[in-house]
């Protein structure tokens, strides 16, 4: 496993350069911001573009909160999901009035053999890809390290959040209609009446929304080998430890496999694969 410092002060820590690099040989990306320009995913939008046409899966987990991110970032990232049905996706966090904030930065990207990682304050900006003084680890690493699975995992849990959604035209426009009323820089904004309606159609467009559903693809490293190794129906986690000795051939420098067994049962819980029947106990 390799790691790098970037701060986009020389061409060598950029993360734009990084990120095109990465793309570029990943037949799956990941990206999970708190936040999106137009100019930022216009930074990428080509390289996207190529990797989506050669067959590779891409996905985007956007936020929504204190707008933040510009509507017209989503329109072009909804039109990427449009002309690519398949395997492009645009999945937006629809914040709840008492929710904590979806915050992170997470850029993932894999082919069969080998991973990448970006984590740490660049958002899907001009000024995070480029222009600001940012602070970001850059990991690459084979997808047999348990680095991966613990990154990807991390990934599903974001995208699987309860307030995840697959937005439609509606959403997009109240989204970008709240964008604009916040853009007036009005004294309390917030507490117009009009603003209010706003939010209110919002919350409620994205209850009525679908949400995420998990594809072969989202299973990486240990996600996988778990779960294709669970029965059909009702199991116990004490079946699963059959499993060791050929979790341990995957995996001979884990020392400690049944925690990491215990892990992936969980993170497949909460992803919906599966069910928590009782105490050491389960469903598929």
């Amino acid at each position: 496993m390799r790691v790098q410092l970037l701060d986009n002060r020389t061409k060598d820590a950029s993360v734009l350069s990084a990120l095109l690099e990465a793309m570029e040989q990943s037949s799956d990306l990941r990206l999970g911001v708190a936040f999106a320009s137009r100019q930022g995913v216009e930074m990428i939008a080509d390289n996207v573009t190529a990797r989506l046409e050669t067959g590779a899966s891409v996905e985007f987990l956007v936020g929504l909160d204190m707008l933040w991110t510009e509507p017209q970032a989503l329109e072009l990232l909804n039109g990427l999901a449009r002309t690519h049905p398949k395997n492009a996706f645009l999945y937006c966090y629809v914040p709840s009035p008492r929710g904590s904030i979806f915050h992170p930065k997470l850029y993932l990207m894999r082919n069969q053999d080998s991973a990448t990682a970006i984590v740490g304050s660049s958002n899907l900006t001009r000024g995070g890809l480029k222009a600001n003084v940012e602070v970001n680890a850059l990991i690459r690493a084979s997808v047999a390290d348990d680095f991966v699975t613990d990154a990807y995992n991390t990934y599903l849990r974001l995208k699987f959040d309860p307030r995840r959604v697959r937005p439609d035209d509606e959403l997009l426009r109240l989204y970008g209609e709240l964008w604009e009323a916040r853009q007036q820089g009005e004294r309390q904004w917030r507490g117009r009446s009009s603003v209010r309606t706003l939010v209110t159609s919002l919350t409620q467009k994205a209850k009525s929304l679908p949400r995420p559903t998990c594809r072969s693809v989202d299973l990486v490293g240990w996600a996988r080998l778990v779960y294709e190794a669970l029965p059909k129906g009702d199991f116990s986690t004490e079946q699963v430890y059959q499993f060791e000795d050929e979790f341990r051939q995957a995996y001979p420098q884990n020392l400690n496999i049944r925690a990491k067994i215990r892990q992936q049962l969980q993170v497949l819980r909460d992803i919906g694969l599966i069910v928590h029947v009782s105490r050491g106990r389960w469903r598929r």
